[in-house]
């Protein structure tokens, strides 16, 4: 999504990468449930992901925007950088 808001990609590429990643998400969470059936599963919810109390939602939300901003800056660094070959 990066890509497309920088103009390294059209419009059209970046909505076929998201269809084709929730696609690939949800055939993965398929592979899971036929690993651990219901009866195995320990969370006892669809989303076990949940912030702990000790840190709260504003700490949680600042590690996700810094995470964000890691993996898009790492992205742009890979893939269209005149220093490295993919580039």
């Amino acid at each position: 999504f990066s890509l497309v808001l920088g103009g390294a990609l059209p419009w059209y590429q970046g909505l076929m990468n998201v269809i084709f990643q929730l696609v690939g998400s949800i055939i993965g969470s398929l592979f899971v449930v036929g690993l651990f059936p219901c009866g195995m599963d320990q969370t006892t919810n669809l989303a076990s992901n949940i912030v702990n109390p000790k840190y709260g939602y504003r700490h949680a939300l600042l590690a996700e925007i810094i995470g964000t901003f890691l993996l898009c800056k790492v992205v742009w660094e890979a893939a269209l950088s005149p220093n490295t070959k993919a580039g």
